[in-house]
This record gives structure tokens, sequence and C-alpha cells, in this order.
């Protein structure tokens, strides 16, 4: 056990205090300025503003006034049903979404939805020279999954898939809960956690969205959870659970390796700390897993197509490259995507080693700027920075609107609040919300600083990793939306922390007063 906390207090240095560094700039960040998205245009391209910052903070204390309320009168204690009607709630304000909305597929979710009607109609064009597979191979599970599901329910049947979105924000919440409890095993914390996660409005949000993101984060949640079961209890089986839904939300969502790799580190740092080197194997399983799932689909795919070999695709220095370019001429967007990864494959003829020169050319010519002109890499940063991690609607808002620009069959109430007055009181509820929750989050690194433990410590590695990873790679406040999720058990002891601070304050402040009476 000694050694498990030493091992923390190391990561502590290396990601811990970083993190933490960030969530509170992010907090202010918040209070002061915002990002959104205009509505009719074609590009997802960040704008900025100055947020109202009296406005956040009044109500963020009347917040807490009412939750000072409810932690006076022992609510939080008495309210076992909570987490259940939380998911609930959650999964039925998707459903109404879904069904208000009726939005089809958008953007690359509409090129794969059509290159899984035409698999089906044994057309394999897709994986031609200049076939969106051949350039984006990663993308051939979301490809498989929207067959089946055509398949099963009917070609392009967007509303099925909808529904698996709805279930799989459903699983996503009570895995958070169930997280929840097994890192604090406080009934409190986790029943402000449910409460906190009924206002997740960009999540409900993207229950339209026909992609992978949702589902793979609802696997991606369940093997966090099963990876916290293993470092507490030595479980094999949590563990192999683990490894198979880390493999398939690889499949359907490749981003999900981020957790892989921080799913990895933890358990390296188990197996140390404890001396239990058999346990390693439990690594080789959830490295060799996503390989054999993803060696399997595209096996499948290759004798389909008669292919003599699955294509390798765009090389991944390419996204790292486009990273540090801006995606327009005032600077806006800086790291969003650009289509330099698909052009420079075409420039090079589809020479992968042509390709990653040429990309490494290109990332050196940044890499230089950067380095010399500061002024200019720190405000680049800062805008890549907070066009992800300050835009309150995480692009949920936008995604809707295209997803509804191409159908007569969005009901008024839903045009009323993507389009029109309703498009306003959405963005300020997710905006408040945005910053509330990074405020309790600052107060859990703030006052739980010194209560580490390695399952913690490996929570939060899956956040800095999204932090990190999409730093270095393309950006999309979309991207980031999983990991604001996941700062919701961490953001409910954080309030906890709070409200027992404050009421630790009041009744000094009281008996103070009363003794001050006394000696009057």
């Amino acid at each position: 056990m000694m050694r498990e906390q030493k091992a923390v207090r190391i990561l502590t240095y290396f990601y811990l205090v970083p993190l933490a560094v960030m969530v509170v700039f992010n907090t202010i960040n918040s209070c002061l300025r915002t990002t959104y998205f205009e509505l009719y245009k074609d590009m997802e391209t960040a704008k900025y503003k100055w947020d109202h910052p009296l406005f956040l903070l009044a109500i963020l204390a009347l917040l807490f006034a009412v939750l000072y309320i409810l932690w006076k009168k022992r609510w939080f204690d008495r309210v076992k049903w909570l987490p259940s009607v939380a998911v609930g709630f959650g999964g039925a304000i998707s459903l109404v979404i879904v069904l208000l909305v009726q939005g089809t597929a958008i953007c690359d979710g509409q090129t794969l939805s059509d290159i899984a009607v035409e698999f089906m109609q044994e057309n394999y064009s897709a994986f031609e020279q200049n076939g969106y597979l051949y350039h984006y191979s990663f993308q051939i599970g979301m490809v498989a999954f929207l067959e089946a599901i055509y398949k099963i329910f009917g070609i392009e049947n967007y509303l099925a898939f909808q529904i698996l979105n709805v279930i799989a924000i459903v699983v996503f919440l009570w895995m958070l809960s169930k997280i929840t409890e097994e890192l604090f095993e406080d009934e409190r914390i986790r029943r402000i956690e449910a409460l906190l996660s009924m206002g997740m409005l960009p999540l409900f949000l993207f229950s339209t969205f026909v992609y992978g993101d949702v589902i793979g984060w609802a696997l991606g949640s369940g093997a966090i959870y099963c990876i916290i079961r293993f470092l507490k209890n030595d479980s094999w089986k949590s563990a192999v659970l683990a490894a198979v839904l880390m493999a398939a939300g690889i499949v359907i969502k490749s981003n999900i390796s981020i957790l892989l790799v921080a799913a990895v580190i933890a358990v390296i740092l188990h197996v140390i700390c404890n001396h239990r080197y058999r346990m390693l194997v439990v690594i080789l399983v959830m490295l060799i897993l996503p390989k054999l799932f993803t060696g399997a689909v595209e096996t499948v795919y290759v004798q389909r197509a008669d292919l003599s070999e699955y294509p390798a695709g765009i090389p991944k220095v390419a996204w790292v490259a486009m990273s540090l370019q801006e995606t327009d001429e005032g600077g806006y967007a800086c790291g969003w995507y650009n289509s330099y990864n698909w052009a420079i494959y075409d420039q090079c003829n589809y020479d992968r080693q042509a390709t990653t020169k040429a990309c490494l050319d290109n990332l050196k010519q940044s890499l230089d700027k950067l380095a010399h002109e500061q002024r200019y890499a720190l405000n680049y940063f800062y805008k890549k920075f907070t066009s992800q991690w300050n835009a309150p609607t995480f692009q949920s808002m936008i995604s809707n609107e295209w997803s509804t620009r191409h159908t007569d069959k969005t009901t008024p109430l839903a045009q009323y609040f993507i389009f029109e007055g309703g498009r306003d009181i959405l963005y300020e509820m997710m905006n408040i919300y945005h910053f509330a929750l990074f405020f309790c989050t600052s107060a859990y690194f703030l006052l739980h600083r010194n209560k580490w433990s390695l399952p913690k410590a490996y929570y939060i590695l899956n956040i800095f990793g999204g932090f990190l990873f999409h730093m270095i790679w393309e950006a999309q406040s979309r991207y980031i939306l999983g990991y604001f999720v996941l700062m919701l058990p961490l953001a409910a002891c954080g309030c906890e922390k709070l409200l027992a601070w404050i009421e630790e304050k009041t009744a000094l402040k009281a008996i103070k007063e009363e003794n001050s009476n006394e000696t009057a």
C-alpha cells in the first residue's frame, strides 16, 4: 500500500497537478469568456465572446444556496432513489429530443451511412484509391455497425440508431454512478453526482447524432468501471470484461484508444506496486483484443470486397501536422479539421512514406514558427484549448442544426429550440452548467488533493489523456464532451466538500456569536 501511495504521489507531479491547473484555469476562463458556433454555417468555426461573470456567479451562488438547504435537511442522506431516477431522467430527455428532432445523418456520419448501404448492394468502391475508406480506413468498424443496424431495422433507419444512442446514454450515466460509488464509497457523493448528471444537456442533445461517439463512450465508461474494480479487488473477471468493452469501443470509435493507454499505465503501476507480475497477462489481453476485433472486421471486408489487403489509410502523423495549422484566415479555429490530411495523401499519390515525409516537413515548419513567435504560440494554444474545453454546447447545437436542414420531419418545437429563440435558452442553460461543473471540479482538486489513491489517479488519467491528446491532435469540442461528462464524479465530490466546508464555517460562526452574546 505504501508503494502504491508513493506511485500516486509521483503521478501527481506528472499529470494530476497539471490537470488541476487546467481545470482551475478553465473555470476562470468559463466565467469570463465563452466559445460559440454561429447558425447557418457550413463549417464548425469556433467564435469567442465575453461572458457575463456577475450573472454566472449570482446563479452559482443561488444554486449552492439551494443545495445547502438540501444539505442541511440531510436530503442527500435519504434519497436512495435519486441515482436511478437521474439515469431514467437522462434517458427520457434524450428520447424526447430524438422524437422531436427527427434528424438525419450528417457529415462523416452521412458518408459512412452511404457506404454501409453500398456494401449491402455489394458496391465496394469506398476501398478504391479515391474512396473514403482508402483514406480513413479506421472507420470500417462504424461502417460495419451501421450495416448491421440497417440489415436488422431497415436501410437508413436513423431512428433505430438514435434509440441505440439513448440506450448508450443511459448506460454511460449508470456507469458514472457506479464509478462514483467505487471511487468515493460515499452515498451522498453518489447522489450529488446523480443530481448533477440531470443537467448534462450537451450529452442528451447528442442522442440524435448518427455516429459512434455516444456508443463508444458507453462502452468506454463500462471499461473504466471494470478497471477500477480490478485495481481495488484484483478481479480477473473485471479485467477481461474491461478488455472486451475497450476493444468493442475502439472498433466503434477509435479515440477510445486513449482510455486503453490510461488502463495499461494503471495496471502496470498496480502490478509493480503489489509484486503480482502474473497480472501482466491482463495488459497483453487489453492490447491484443482491440487488434483482434478490428482485424476480424477488416478480414471480413477484405474477403467480401476481394481485396489483396486492407488499405493502410492516411498516416497518423497527418493529423498531428493538421493539429498545428489554422483553419481560417482569422485563426479562430486552431488545429480543427481543414482537409489537410486527405489532400496531402492525394498529393503524394497515396504513398504513405512520401506522405509521412511531407507531414513531418509541415510539422517542422509549424513548430519552428511556434518556437520563434512565443506570443503567437501562446495565443494559438489558448484558442485551441478554449475552442474545445470552453464551448458549453460541445457542438451539440450545430450538430442538431445540420441534421435538420434537409428534413421536413422536425417538429415545430424542435425548430424553435434549434433555430429560434429557444436556441438562446438552451445555450444559456448549458453555459451556466458548464461553469458550475468546472467550478465544482476545481473545488475537488483544491479540497481533496491529499486523498489520492491509484483508482482515483487512474480515473483522472483518462481525463488528462483526453486533454493532452487533443492538444496534439485534431481539435473538436465534440471530442471533449466525453471527458467533460467524466468530470461528473469529481464535481460531485467537490460539491460535497464545499457544502461540508460551508456547514463547518457556518457552525463556527454560530458558536462565536453565541459565545460573544454570553460574554456580553
